[in-house]
Order: structure tokens, then sequence, then C-alpha cells
């Protein structure tokens, strides 16, 4: 199988409605999620884009967040599972991390980023050394 030029990760922790940190899970992402498995199925991009569901993105205070980033499948195959994430942040860091995000963000998404190849500056959040360890 054909290695997918974009794979966007999208949120779907799931906590109480009363925890401080916040849930991606309450502020929509189940529905973000819905929506770019929609418009990838629609534009017929099956082939270039993955959607996948995931853990906390560490962004909790961001509402429903989405990771977006461009695999290689020869990125360090040969290292051990850790230590290959590690380099992978360090050598390619093409990742985009898109916050309070709303099912409109996530058409703007489709077209500007995964079509067209340019980010959408606007739903951006800034990456912190921390989050940056833990994606």
């Amino acid at each position: 199988m054909p290695l997918p030029q974009y794979r966007v990760f999208v949120c779907t922790k799931q906590r109480s409605e009363n925890d401080p940190e916040g849930c991606c899970t309450n502020a929509g992402a189940l529905d973000i999620y819905q929506t770019f498995q929609d418009e990838i199925t629609r534009l017929d991009l099956g082939s270039r884009v993955q959607v996948r569901k995931s853990g906390c993105l560490d962004q909790c205070q961001a509402g429903a967040v989405a990771l977006v980033c461009q695999p290689n499948r020869s990125e360090f195959s040969w290292l051990p599972t850790k230590l290959r994430m590690k380099l992978r942040r360090v050598l390619f860091p093409n990742r985009y991390l898109y916050g309070y995000l709303t099912c409109a963000d996530v058409n703007a998404i489709v077209e500007s980023h995964l079509i067209k190849g340019q980010p959408v500056k606007r739903c951006q959040i800034p990456t912190t050394e921390k989050n940056k360890s833990n994606v």
C-alpha cells in the first residue's frame, strides 16, 4: 500500500465535562473527525490523505485539535520506535497543529493545506517545546 502524502490526526481524547484541562471530544472533535473523513471521500483524496483518531495531542485548552504531518516511509524504519519518533520530530518538523476547529475550518484545511500544500495560518496553534516532545 502506498504511503499517503499527508496524515491527519484528530484528538478524540475523552475526559469528563468538568475536567479543568478541557477535552477535544467535548469541543466537537468527533464531528471534526467525521468532516475530515467526508471531505477526503468527497474529493477522492483517500490515496493521498489518511485521517485517524488520536489520543491527547497535549493542547487541551485549544478545543478540538488536529495534527497534520507528512509521513516518510524510509524515516529510520530500522530503529526502535521511541528513538525513531524522537528523530522524526527533530529532523522532520513538518507538523502543523490546528486548534479551536470548526467544521468550516476543516474545509479550509483540506482545500489549502492538503490539496495546495499551504497551511492555514488562522487555525494554527503554536507548538511549544513541551508538546513537541509528545507529538
